[in-house]
């Protein structure tokens, strides 16, 4: 046998290689003719509708770019996003593909250009949720719906470059295109509209809309005036050092929030930090174009056929578009040469060091041996020279080690604030920092050490500039530590403010005694300055202003509305006092038989007293014009609370399922099916058996 193999090896060995070179002449023609198992259906709708793999790949794909541009949209529909639900496997995935579905079958979705007008109204959201959050720690106080419309307007305009900004940066990110983007958002905006349209359905019988409205915008006119606490303050003495440390006790492990008094000392995750900026503009202009590499590249560009050409014209005429490009490219090599050395030189700053899982065992001295970013600045301007020969400026050093960054101060910082460290598939932005470590998912995604450089991987912005950040110091969110932490001026001022608010309120059945003696609220308010002492500020009188169940307006005597008033303890006071007044009773009447109101305002830290004028019910004539927005309103709180009672909000994914008939059909071809599932197991099985039997 091995005499006859010996004997014909070389007609074997060519037979063998001939074989060969068929089966890889068509190997990619039989790859082509293959069905490509994304194509196979995943899940189906009793309508007839598929989804297969490619449609599940492209609802991640939206999520991807939402997440980038507006990640106030994968937020909990209460906290005003859209309300996708997270889960393992492709529930997200899922629940996106019903939504659109859904919105699309209501005619809610636009095309491209759809999302591109949506920025706006997307800075806005994000301008409003901010400003609420504010408005409930107790950070800001509107006196009017302008007001609160001025600020939105005002914050929004911030948020329109970082999400303009933030499109291109998903288009590369996902390898989509922005017109891609624009559709997404379409298709988001599409969602929101079936949001508000469900929101807003008319649920009202008419009985019940005037019974609303009544209920709503009945108010009663009074004078009144709130009598504040802080006005008190210099006349309350300084506490002892005790005092105010007892004071401080109370509330150091409380945030605003939590008591009526609105006072409270815990404090944000916050950091102290410094970065080192490759700034790709500043290096791209050290650049001296080659003429020779110019004149290659347009050279070579020549040979190709004319449609393929990125320089058309003449050398002379596309020279300064060649060099840029040429400057674009050789920025980007010397910015990953600079990025090499910074990481080399942390490195052998920790070479040799023991780790205690994911972090190092620093010494003693750490402080002396540490990479310092001026350092790290003159090693990259040093190395440069050495590696590429080229000069460039000494990157700039940034520290804010002087007080305490919170995510929101970070967001702020030009530059390194609008950043993010690409981990993966992730994005985490330079504001997230603060936080890393307060979720178990982002700390195994990044880990930050610190006074350790964060070089694995650096920080980017959109324009491609990159921030090599060091944390300092890292404080957790939790109770303020001392006094001088939550701030001792700050927490004096709440000390003497609380105590002025006591005073007046033990007082406060004197103040109305006086008040319904003499007939005049005056005299209250003089019985009330003589408490404190001669630098009391006296409070003015608001005249006929408007207490309604929901809100304060102010009437046609006076410019504005205390914010103190519009609180719900006065307005209920007001609402007590009157409920059993007939509505159409005229001032002269109520005047015969005065009727005053106090009220304790903690939330204000300040006290009330208000004199009845008469009732105000709604007339037909604003019945009439304000129709639309009553039958909005209430038939929108109505659908709101019923949904919050019964938890049957139409557009969850299991809701959704459930009136599309959905059935998963088998596991995609890009995923791990989870074998333990044994629903969706049988599932499957039954799927494929009636299948077989078709």
């Amino acid at each position: 046998m091995l005499k006859l193999i010996r004997k014909y090896q070389l007609i074997i060995l060519a037979i063998g290689g001939s074989l060969l070179m068929v089966v890889f002449l068509f190997e990619p023609i039989i790859g082509r003719l293959s069905p490509d198992p994304r194509k196979a259906t995943v899940g189906q709708l009793e309508d007839g509708t598929k989804f297969d793999g490619f449609d599940f790949q492209n609802a991640s794909a939206d999520l991807a770019i939402l997440k980038v541009v507006a990640p106030l949209l994968l937020l909990p529909d209460s906290s005003g996003g859209l309300g996708i639900e997270q889960g393992s496997g492709d529930t997200s995935e899922l629940h996106w593909l019903l939504l659109t579905k859904q919105a699309q079958d209501a005619g809610l979705i636009g095309d491209a250009g759809e999302g591109m007008t949506w920025i706006q109204d997307l800075a806005r959201r994000n301008a409003l949720i901010q400003l609420q959050q504010q408005v409930q720690q107790g950070n800001l106080q509107f006196n009017s719906q302008f007001e609160l419309q001025q600020a939105i307007e005002s914050l929004a305009t911030q948020y329109e470059g970082p999400i303009t900004r933030n499109i291109s940066l998903a288009a590369g990110r996902t390898g989509a295109t922005e017109a891609d983007v624009y559709r997404t958002l379409a298709k988001a905006r599409g969602v929101d509209r079936l949001y508000n349209l469900f929101k807003t359905l008319p649920a009202y019988s008419d009985l019940g809309l005037m019974t609303a409205a009544q209920e709503r915008f009945d108010t009663v006119a009074v004078n009144a005036v709130l009598i504040k606490g802080e006005s008190f303050v210099e006349s309350i003495p300084v506490p002892s050092d005790a005092e105010l440390q007892t004071f401080f006790d109370q509330y150091k492990d409380q945030a605003p929030q939590d008591n009526d008094l609105r006072i409270g000392y815990t404090q944000p995750a916050r950091v102290k930090l410094g970065w080192l900026s490759l700034n790709k503009q500043i290096i791209q202009s050290s650049i001296e174009p080659d003429r020779v590499e110019l004149r290659k590249t347009w050279t070579l560009d020549r040979k190709l056929p004319e449609d393929q050409r990125k320089y058309p014209g003449d050398f002379a005429g596309e020279r300064a578009k060649i060099a840029g490009a040429y400057t674009e490219s050789r920025a980007m090599d010397i910015m990953i040469e600079a990025d090499k050395i910074i990481r080399a030189k942390v490195l052998a700053t920790t070479q040799g060091l023991k780790k205690d899982g994911d972090y190092y065992e620093l010494p003693e001295d750490w402080d002396s041996k540490r990479p310092k970013l001026e350092d790290l600045a003159q090693s990259v301007v040093t190395g440069l020279k050495e590696q590429l020969q080229i000069d460039i400026p000494l990157p700039t050093v940034e520290m804010h080690t002087d007080r305490w960054l919170t995510n929101q101060d970070i967001a702020f910082l030009p530059g390194f604030g609008g950043a993010a460290y690409r981990v993966g598939s992730r994005a985490i932005r330079t504001p997230a920092l603060p936080n890393i470590n307060d979720t178990e998912e982002s700390a195994e995604l990044m880990t930050i050490q610190e006074k350790l450089p964060l070089v694995d991987p650096a920080a980017e912005d959109q324009v491609g500039n990159r921030y090599y950040a060091v944390l300092y110091e890292i404080r957790p969110a939790g109770p303020a530590d001392s006094i001088e932490d939550a701030g001792y001026d700050r927490v004096l001022r709440d000390y003497r403010t609380v105590k002025a608010y006591e005073m007046l309120n033990d007082n406060l059945p004197e103040l109305l005694s006086q008040a319904q003696s003499t007939n005049e609220l005056s005299v209250a308010i003089d019985t009330a300055v003589e408490l404190g002492d001669d630098d009391t500020t006296r409070p003015g009188i608001a005249r006929n202003i408007l207490v309604g169940s929901q809100s304060v307006i102010r009437g046609r005597l006076a410019s504005f509305v205390e914010p103190g008033l519009n609180t719900e303890a006065f307005r209920n006071a007001v609402i007590e006092a009157t409920k059993d007044i007939d509505p159409l009773t005229p001032p002269q009447t109520i005047a015969e038989s005065p009727i005053y109101v106090t009220a304790s305002i903690p939330i204000a830290k300040s006290v009330a007293i208000a004199e009845i004028v008469a009732p105000r019910p709604i007339t037909v004539e604003d019945f009439q014009a304000q129709l639309g927005i009553i039958l909005t309103n209430e038939s929108g709180s109505q659908i709101q609370t019923a949904v919050t009672e019964t938890q049957d909000f139409p557009f969850t994914l299991d809701t959704l399922s459930n009136r599309y008939g959905y059935v998963r059909v088998k596991k995609r071809a890009d995923e791990e099916f989870d074998e333990s599932n044994e629903d969706a197991s049988e599932t499957q099985s039954e799927t494929e058996s009636a299948s077989a039997d078709s």
